[in-house]
């Protein structure tokens, strides 16, 4: 009778508990989602997103990880374009930190449901591509579940586990609380999204001779190159100018061929300034291994443009 009762009492407290993660778990939704809304535009990664994903309505857009972030001098690739064509162009760099292939595509589908830019510079490295680590990379867009269709079908992709664990609040905002309360107290971030590194770390006497990938050794991670895809083809099928770039890295190992080959695909252009023998000659325009440094992005800037220049018709539409 006595361990019935404590079974009935234990059951009760369960269900007491229950309750109570449940209570918290909409309370936490209710007001994390709302804080979110009100974040400012430019204060931080997790803004910035936000902005990216539902505000930000530049006619040249640039999207990428911390590589486009650091690389695309926005005022002189602007300056660059408005010279040649006679007209100025509103321009933005929505590259974010540590925001790979998946959440870059995300936010690629994301900006031409809301509208059409005039041109669009994807800047991704074909490893992006390959990585397994993929959920990890979307983390940062999954206090916007529920409110986007397009993030959400990024997630339930994933396949049933992410679509379970995504019904929670209490795992959507799981480490992002402090960042979106950081939004609201830091400095606002400047306005054109450019983002310098200053000075480099490269140590040019630990440099050793590079052995360099071969291809048909390694392939595309399935869920990656599916949303890729799918950016090429939408793009292509709302007639939104869409550049892949990939910006240098330090005498890389890798290279950027299967890449090539689905922009030969799907007839999106590609500008390949990874493995370059210029900047494989100057380590001091490098931050580090994969980052150039405010003096080398001005000097990648300059190159680009130069790249990008006879394509620059398609903005005069």
């Amino acid at each position: 009778m006595i361990m019935k009762k404590d079974i009935t009492r234990f059951g009760i407290t369960i269900v007491i508990i229950a309750i109570m993660l449940i209570v918290v778990d909409i309370a936490v939704g209710f007001i994390a989602d709302r804080v979110v809304d009100k974040m400012p535009n430019y204060s931080g990664q997790m803004a910035k997103d936000n902005y990216r994903l539902h505000r930000m309505d530049a006619e040249i857009v640039i999207i990428g990880s911390s590589r486009g972030s650091h690389h695309y001098v926005t005022s002189q690739l602007s300056d660059s374009i408005e010279a040649y064509t006679g007209k100025k162009y509103t321009i933005y760099n929505a590259a974010i930190d540590g925001k790979f292939a998946n959440s870059n595509c995300c936010a690629a589908e994301m900006i031409i449901s809301r509208y059409k830019p005039k041109l669009v510079i994807f800047d991704i490295p074909e490893s992006q591509l390959r990585s397994t680590d993929v959920s990890t990379d979307l983390m940062f867009s999954s206090p916007f579940y529920w409110k986007d269709t397009i993030v959400r079908r990024y997630f339930d992709n994933l396949g049933l586990k992410e679509r379970l664990l995504m019904k929670s609040n209490l795992y959507r905002y799981n480490g992002k609380l402090i960042r979106i309360a950081s939004s609201f107290l830091r400095p606002k971030d400047k306005d054109d999204g450019y983002v310098p590194l200053y000075g480099t770390t490269i140590d040019t006497s630990l440099i050793k001779e590079r052995k360099k990938e071969i291809s048909g050794d390694y392939c595309l991670n399935t869920y990656s190159e599916s949303n890729f895809a799918m950016v090429l083809k939408k793009y292509a099928f709302n007639e939104v100018p869409l550049f892949i770039a990939c910006s240098p890295a330090f005498m890389p190992t890798g290279n950027n061929m299967l890449l090539k080959d689905m922009c030969n695909k799907y007839n999106t252009p590609f500008i390949d300034i990874y493995d370059t023998p210029y900047f494989n000659e100057h380590p001091e325009l490098f931050k580090d291994a994969v980052h150039l440094n405010d003096d080398g992005a001005h000097v990648y800037t300059e190159l680009f443009f130069e790249k990008l220049k006879p394509y620059l018709d398609c903005i005069k539409k």
